[in-house]
């Protein structure tokens, strides 16, 4: 249970398909360039901020991956699932929220669950289980480790960053996008997309704009009729998605030094349908005994004010943004009243669940570009957000069929309210002339306040109102590296940094016997409803040695690093099967350790090719009360092995013609998940396999594409559904099947 446990924009089109139409061609890439390359043989030096600072990827001591708008391309990435396998350490999985638009967790080195890992578009944290649609996006930077010092509570096991690209008032340039492929077991996909770069005032005044349409066929049957017979009919393209939105920026130049940049993004995600797998990854038919309605909305935008002043000394940074996200999902649980309450026969049983997430966050911050040995970086840090959410089940007939007061299953509306202040810095200095070390701290303090209203037969036709206390929250995050640069191309360095993430309150649970009450639950594991009103922060400290090299002539580059995390009071989802809910409590202690090793290369300037290996033993060392999870087990959802690798290959075809393949082939190992089972579920390994041919002269791109080209059926975890599930019926989210299709690209300037 979750608390119990198409338009396109056509403005935005057209003013790019007739820019695209009149405008003068570009330069046709090099080999090199669309590898990601500068040119040449040597690999494109990559510039990342994830230190709040420019600075080269190979010159920061920690273990970052960065992919470039090129590299993104490249790969043909669309959607967080494109990248999420690329990235050496990083996993995911359904279970930091209920439902299917807005579930997806990411964990960084076994430090897994809700709100351990930043998700950030540019200055701006968001959330983890958003999927942003990547258009006009610079590039994408993945932080390992715990960021607390420079990103906060949310970033204990690391930060994913969206960069995006910034107007720019020296040129003109855009490109359009459009694609067309089928889906195995589903249909028709199209995408259209496209952005452009107007200079209105020379060097003073640019406005960037971009759009997208994208429509995803569902790719499960639904089988109609009770469940113990043959279908009596069957729907096809179950769980389609459509998604459309777009960004549009301005930037204001007013003065040398200074730069004022306002921004909206906005995306919106149709669903018709829900992508679950009953009881197996590999069963794409569903059950229902009514043609329930199911699907929903996931609207959010993001409106941002960013004011950069660079100075002889150094950089000023003030970020405004405000975030707003409204989910609205349905699900049909007709099968869950007929065993819970014994409805013979069975009613059409749907339940509806809305969240709006708003947020307002402040950061002003200075970076120093002093001339000596010293340099310095000091912020503040606001962020103020409300979250309602409401889920109503309602069940036509079911006070005529039970003798109750009313059709009313359930009514539970909830809000959170939190704040978070902090005070961050840090400062560095050169020991020797290639010895660097630097030293920065958080104090942080957060505060939350959390109330509910229940109603319905789960809680006796009885109107309660819960408040729960005011919780708050203080501390530092500090953070200590040394780093020593043996030669002007390898890095070697050493850290240590202490991460967090704040607790919380549970929702207050029904009493009584089961399958309404959760009495019988809470003394199975050995908990009251007292005890887990509330749980705790958890904390880790993470240790990382690292190195950052470049050898013959940057042609080839290798990084790699090593790291040991102990991780205290773990919030961990405990499973409450009788009663169908589930609550979050403080489950022990674990340690994670392991490596990841990256390597690209260009052996020749036609050919380039990249590897990352990624090895996690995230385990168990304490067992805490009412987890499952005894010492020595796995953390879930956690694989022990990630591998990504890819080659892509160039030559000319002709004077103005360059041809191109790509192949990028990823594994992920086994791992264990529980979001609603008390017996954990093993997650086989999987193995996704891309592929890309085409060709491209000075303006036009023609590719033709093949994704999940072995058909694999990824087990990404069990859902946690909005209402309620049957004890012992799992149902699994999956990857999309094979999809091959043909796309053009059109760039002009």
């Amino acid at each position: 249970m979750g608390i119990i446990r198409s338009v396109v924009p056509s403005s935005i089109t057209f003013a790019l398909a007739a820019a695209a139409l009149g405008a003068a061609p570009v330069r046709a890439g090099t080999a090199a360039d669309a590898a990601g390359g500068s040119g040449g043989d040597a690999l494109q030096e990559i510039v990342v901020t994830a230190t709040k600072r420019s600075e080269s990827l190979q010159n920061v001591g920690l273990s970052i991956t960065a992919l470039t708008a090129q590299q993104l391309e490249s790969k043909g990435v669309e959607q967080f699932f494109d990248y999420g396998n690329s990235i050496p350490n990083l996993s995911f999985a359904i279970g930091a929220a209920d439902g299917s638009l807005a579930a997806r967790g990411v964990a960084l080195r076994g430090i897994q669950g809700s709100n351990t890992t930043g998700f950030y578009i540019d200055d701006t944290p968001v959330l983890e289980t958003l999927d942003p649609h990547i258009v006009d996006v610079a590039r994408i930077e993945v932080l390992r480790g715990p960021q607390g010092t420079l990103y906060g509570a949310e970033s204990m096991g690391g930060t994913v960053r969206i960069i995006t690209a910034q107007p720019t008032a020296t040129e003109f340039s855009g490109q359009m996008h459009v694609g067309l492929s089928g889906t195995k077991n589903g249909s028709l996909n199209e995408i259209v997309e496209g952005e452009v770069n107007l200079p209105l005032i020379s060097n003073v005044l640019s406005l960037r704009a971009s759009g997208f349409y994208q429509f995803d066929s569902g790719f499960f049957d639904k089988g109609l009729g009770p469940e113990d017979a043959p279908p009596t009919s069957v729907l096809h393209d179950i769980g389609s998605r459509e998604y459309y939105g777009g960004q549009i920026a301005l930037r204001w130049e007013p003065m040398e030094g200074l730069a004022i940049t306002p921004r909206v993004i906005y995306q919106q995600t149709v669903e018709d349908g829900v992508p679950y797998a009953l009881g197996d990854a590999n069963n794409l038919l569903q059950r229902q005994i009514f043609n329930v309605k199911e699907g929903g909305t996931d609207k959010w935008w993001l409106d941002s004010l960013t004011i950069n002043y660079t100075a002889p000394f150094g950089t000023f940074v003030s970020s405004t943004a405000y975030f707003d996200r409204k989910t609205f999902e349905r699900e049909d649980d007709t099968d869950f009243t007929e065993y819970a309450f014994g409805l013979t026969p069975p009613l059409a049983s749907p339940i509806t669940r809305e969240i709006d997430l708003r947020r307002f966050v402040q950061e002003l911050r200075f970076a120093s570009t002093f001339s000596g040995p010293f340099q310095t970086i000091l912020g503040a840090f606001y962020s103020d957000s409300t979250r309602p959410r409401d889920y109503e089940w309602n069940t036509p007939g079911f006070a005529e069929a039970t003798g109750s007061p009313s059709n009313l299953i359930l009514s539970f509306i909830d809000s959170r309210e939190a704040t978070e202040e902090a005070i961050f810095g840090d400062v560095s200095y050169d020991i020797l002339p290639n010895l660097k070390a630097t030293a920065g701290v958080r104090w942080f303090r957060d505060t939350a306040t959390f109330h509910q209203f229940t109603n319905g037969a789960f809680f006796g036709f009885s109107p309660s109102t819960y408040v729960a206390p005011s919780t708050s929250e203080s501390g530092f995050t500090p953070r200590y590296l040394l780093e020593y640069k043996a030669t002007p191309d390898l890095l070697v360095y050493a850290s240590g940094a202490k991460g967090f993430r704040e607790g919380g309150n549970n929702i207050a649970l029904p009493a009584g016997p089961p399958p309404i009450g959760c009495d019988q639950d809470l003394a199975n594991v050995g908990l009251t409803a007292s005890q887990v009103a509330t749980f705790k922060s958890d904390n880790l400290w993470s240790y990382e040695i690292g190195f950052k090299s470049s050898f013959a002539e940057h042609r080839f580059t290798l990084n790699g690093a090593g790291f040991l995390i102990d991780w205290s009071n773990i919030q961990q989802q405990i499973s409450l099967p009788l009663c169908g809910y589930g609550i979050t409590g403080n489950s022990g202690a674990a340690r994670s350790t392991g490596f990841e090793l990256e390597f690209s290369g260009r052996p020749i300037p036609e050919l380039t090719i990249g590897l990352g290996v990624g090895y996690t033993d995230a385990r168990i060392t304490e067992q805490g009360a009412g987890s499952p999870q005894t010492v020595g087990s796995p953390v879930y959802n956690v694989p022990q092995l990630t591998v990504a690798s890819n080659v892509e290959y160039e030559r000319n075809l002709t004077a103005d013609w360059t041809g191109f393949t790509r192949l990028d082939y990823s594994h992920v190992s086994g791992s264990y998940t529980t979001n609603t089972q008390v017996t954990p579920l093993y997650r086989p390994a999987y193995n996704i396999a891309d592929f890309r041919l085409g060709g491209r002269n000075e303006r036009y791109e023609v590719a033709l594409f093949v994704k999940n080209l072995t058909n694999e059926h990824a087990n990404l975890a069990d859902a946690i559904m909005i209402g309620a599930e049957i004890p012992g019926q799992p149902h699994f989210v999956v990857n999309q099947p094979l999809t091959a299709g043909v796309e053009a690209r059109i760039k002009f300037r």
